[in-house]
């Protein structure tokens, strides 16, 4: 019986000695593979971290681009002058990269007159070039990807491209003024830059030294002169299409009403390319439309006053710090009949200013007189300055690419 008891107790032992190191092998094994999979998990943990900073920088190089091109885009005018100016607004971009710690140096700066290209940093002349690109690559250090493929560095590209859309249609934006064509042709329509053109005419008068067909005559059919750049042919127009009833404004006749239209841009009517304005021409109130032209010239940081050379003016404004609130964007028009006054585009006049507080307007015009600005050239809406105009006169800067 003691033998049988011995003989059961070592095979139990033999058994439990097996279950023990069987147990032992089995957390051996857990813990090596508990440690691989620590250095797996590491692993991929600093994957995600690498990958996730060039997902970062992506964006925010991006960003960079983005703001970049549509900053050099406003800047186009179809001169080399612009093309400087768009350089320098690319390049003056504030967005940054590497979590906001490091600038974007050296982007390349580039323009076309299409999508497709060719693409010039530099062209000259600089007609038609209405797209911006920017593009910049930086190299981001890596920390944990290394280990694996032994790449201690990525480049990180990106590019956009902004460019000048024309604007067809005007819901909104416009100043409740007219500016007479001699052509239908853009983006100008015949217009000079730097010449003095009415935006609101004086009244007509059929006086008896008033001679339309003589252009030595034609201003005796006012009862004060025509701005110095209106032509002949455009006052024939006012003295046969529009003569006592219109002036080329168009807008309401309330006081307050005309103020927002001048220093709101708010307009009652929605305009277009072909459409006839004559329904809505109005004969506006010169009195309170003075102190609201002041008021908005007023409203400019512009130190570029008066001078008496037109021209001058719109180059000093155009080169001096300014914040745009002395260009009045307003349609372009052609009267044709005495039903019919066609929109044909849109330009931007620069309004005239004596000084930081100026009463221009409200000290040299009275119920006969005329409003006088100075064609700036094309409308950029949402810009300071002039566009290239496109095919309307106006145009608005977007993201295309």
């Amino acid at each position: 019986m003691q033998k049988h008891i011995e003989k059961n107790h070592s095979s139990s032992a033999g058994l439990f000695s097996g279950d023990m190191t069987r147990r032992r092998s089995r957390q051996g094994f857990v813990l090596i593979v508990m440690a691989l999979s620590a250095v797996a998990l590491c692993g991929v943990l600093g994957l995600a971290v690498d990958i996730g900073k060039m997902f970062i920088a992506k964006n925010e190089t991006q960003a960079y681009c983005d703001s970049a091109a549509i900053a050099a885009a406003l800047m186009l005018d179809g001169t080399t002058n612009g093309i400087a100016n768009a350089q320098t607004a690319a390049s003056n971009s504030a967005n940054t990269w590497n979590l906001n710690t490091s600038t974007i140096s050296s982007p390349t700066i580039t323009f076309a007159t299409s999508t497709s290209g060719p693409w010039s940093s530099n062209p000259n002349p600089a007609t038609g070039y209405i797209y911006a690109k920017v593009s910049t690559t930086v190299n981001m250090n890596l920390y944990f990807i290394p280990v694996v493929v032994g790449q201690t560095s990525q480049n990180v590209a990106s590019s956009a491209t902004a460019g000048q859309i024309s604007i067809t249609n005007f819901t909104q934006g416009l100043a409740p003024y007219s500016a007479i064509a001699t052509n239908n042709t853009a983006p100008n329509f015949g217009l000079v830059p730097g010449n003095s053109y009415d935006i609101h005419w004086p009244n007509v008068s059929n006086g008896a030294s008033c001679d339309p067909t003589n252009p030595n005559k034609i201003d005796n059919c006012f009862l004060s002169s025509p701005c110095s750049g209106d032509t002949f042919a455009a006052k024939q127009s006012v003295i046969n299409y529009w003569s006592t009833s219109n002036a080329g404004f168009w807008g309401s006749t309330s006081n307050s009403t005309i103020q927002q239209e001048i220093l709101d841009v708010i307009q009652l009517e929605p305009v277009s390319v072909g459409t006839n304005i004559q329904p809505v021409l109005t004969g506006g109130n010169k009195q309170s439309e003075a102190g609201y032209l002041d008021q908005r010239a007023s409203e400019d940081i512009s130190a570029d006053y008066v001078t008496n050379n037109d021209s001058k003016m719109l180059s000093d404004y155009s080169s001096n710090p300014r914040n745009g609130r002395r260009l009045l964007p307003v349609p372009v028009v052609l009267p044709s009949t005495t039903t019919n006054t066609t929109v044909v585009g849109y330009g931007a006049f620069l309004l005239y200013s004596n000084g930081a507080t100026s009463n221009y307007y409200t000290k040299n015009s009275n119920g006969n007189s005329p409003y006088c600005a100075v064609y700036a050239g094309p409308y950029q809406q949402g810009g300071i300055g002039t566009g290239t105009g496109g095919s309307t006169g106006a145009t608005f800067v977007k993201l295309v690419q």
